[in-house]
């Protein structure tokens, strides 16, 4: 079984992303932030854009959407924002 969507912490962070495999280990940790119940999927059908991706996964999407754009101050701005918001959220520095 898989979640069928994100599980949010108080603070509003992603716990466990949507197709998270619902292993004793999540189900403990899920537990433990007082969640008492979830959506879940028996099959694999979660859609790309609602998995819960690791940094260097998000990076490279990000990366590709932004591939082809002509240079522009603005979107580099907008593309240097994202990826500061990307690291933040997975606890990545960077």
């Amino acid at each position: 079984m898989h979640l069928a969507r994100a599980v949010l912490g108080a603070d509003g962070r992603v716990a466990a992303g949507a197709g998270t495999t619902l292993g004793p280990g999540v189900v403990r940790a899920l537990v433990r932030l007082g969640v008492r119940s979830v959506e879940v999927v028996e099959s694999d059908d979660v859609a790309e854009w609602e998995e819960d991706k690791d940094l260097a996964r998000a990076l490279a999407d990000l990366e590709a959407r932004f591939a082809g754009e002509p240079a522009d101050p603005i979107l580099e701005a907008l593309k240097a924002a994202l990826v500061r918001h990307l690291s933040a959220r997975t606890g990545d520095p960077s």
